[in-house]
């Protein structure tokens, strides 16, 4: 099987189980994309784990080894599984989240396992998965839920008609065309109408949103499915918040795409992002795409 030899799909592993499930679910993908598996190992310093203080450090030589074997051990087993994919590895020392950055250059997506569960940890110090999907240069999925071991058969985007959006919808539709899955475009938009005086100035009734957000839904649409038309694109208008669209739509997906930033700058900036909140409490498999 020919593959396109500079870029591949890159996933972070360890000896977890979340780390092999990662690793299924980007083999998976790379096999649909024709592309090398990058298995990336990062070997971190103590310190580096319990603080955000990404440190310049001498690579240890016992840990460095102890990785590259247990690497070798999972590449072996992601080869037996899969076959037809080219695996190729790669260990560094250093912080999880520069390591992947650094690493990753050649890569057309990037795969990790879901956040600690920890809340603490999460709360203070972050996750290298939540660093990434602010930081990383390209697509990040994050690979969680009960259905993430099986093949992608229904997808979810989020749209709001952004740049980021676009690039979520185009991310998407090319994942449901490969893997010949459902495309839901999920538009979510809880602005209420204002209070008015007198009655009716500024008003807008909710047909009135649902109307403009379908065809705002239907514009952003436009353009993949003219290239695709064969991908089974289903259209959703959803007046909850974003987050809470999103997350209810997890529960009936295997996979959700967004965008890394929304419109609304302040709300992210304030409130948190959507992104965030998927990453660590979806249902199912999450994507930002930048």
């Amino acid at each position: 099987m020919g593959t396109q030899q500079h870029r591949a799909v890159a996933v972070g592993v360890d000896d977890s189980d979340a780390g092999r499930l990662a690793m299924r679910w980007a083999a998976r993908e790379a096999l649909s994309r024709d592309q090398p598996l990058l298995l990336v190992r990062a070997v971190p310093v103590p310190l580096e784990e319990l603080t955000r203080i990404h440190l310049p450090t001498e690579h240890p030589a016992m840990p460095h080894g102890s990785a590259q074997q247990q690497l070798a051990v999972l590449a072996t087993e992601c080869r037996r599984m899969f076959p037809q994919v080219l695996v190729r590895t790669r260990v560094q020392v250093g912080h999880p989240a520069t390591v992947l950055r650094e690493e990753t250059g050649e890569a057309d997506v990037l795969v990790l396992g879901p956040p600690p569960l920890s809340r603490t940890r999460r709360v203070l110090l972050g996750s290298t998965a939540g660093e990434l999907v602010r930081s990383a240069h390209l697509p990040v999925v994050v690979v969680r839920g009960r259905e993430a071991d099986g093949p992608l058969r229904r997808i979810v985007v989020g749209v709001d008609g952004s740049p980021t959006s676009t690039e979520a919808i185009a991310f998407a539709h090319d994942l449901a065309r490969r893997h010949g899955a459902t495309l839901t475009a999920l538009l979510a938009d809880a602005k209420r109408a204002p209070d008015a005086l007198p009655p009716n100035r500024g008003w807008q009734y909710e047909s009135d949103v649902v109307d403009a957000n379908r065809r705002l839904l239907a514009e952003c649409l436009a353009g993949v499915e003219q290239a695709a038309p064969d991908v089974d694109v289903r259209q959703r208008i959803s007046l909850e918040l974003p987050t809470e669209a999103l997350l209810h739509a997890s529960e009936d997906a295997d996979l959700l795409v967004i965008g890394s930033c929304g419109r609304n700058i302040v709300r992210v900036t304030t409130l948190g992002s959507t992104s965030h909140a998927l990453v660590h409490y979806a249902d199912c498999a999450v994507a930002v795409v930048r």
